[in-house]
């Protein structure tokens, strides 16, 4: 009976502690949140360089925000990397087989002579009405 009672304890002890631990998450992200909300108010009291509405404000006070730096490429590296680089990109390609590239090859020619043909008769078309009317 005791053996029970202990792991009921237990149990309730380990739900406690993860109810405190996603707490205490909950607590970080809306101390981090508030700490970001207070430098964006701090940006926004403190700049220069706006028109003076409040979406100019918000703009300028962006603006200033602290920009991360790019990293500096080595351009030796570079280009002693691109070949087998390539080479990788090359492989990840699949081509098609000789009998889908076939079938791909025969719809495009299909394609091309149906509208051949349409055009045509749109020209033709075209050509006698203008006649009809006495353009050309």
């Amino acid at each position: 009976m005791s053996d029970k009672n202990n792991s009921k304890e237990q149990k309730a002890q380990e739900k406690l502690k993860k109810i405190q631990d996603k707490k205490a998450q909950k607590d970080s992200k809306k101390t981090l949140k508030k700490e970001k909300k207070e430098e964006f108010t701090k940006l926004f009291n403190e700049f220069e360089g706006h028109d003076g509405t409040q979406e100019g404000k918000i703009k300028a006070a962006k603006k200033r925000k602290v920009k991360k730096e790019k990293e500096k490429i080595n351009y030796k590296l570079a280009i002693k990397e691109a070949p087998i680089k390539f080479l990788k990109e090359v492989n990840k390609i699949q081509w098609s087989s000789r009998k889908n590239l076939g079938t791909k090859f025969l719809w495009v020619i299909i394609f091309i002579a149906i509208f051949g043909v349409f055009f045509f008769f749109v020209d033709w078309g075209f050509q006698s009405l203008f006649e009809l009317i006495k353009i050309i």
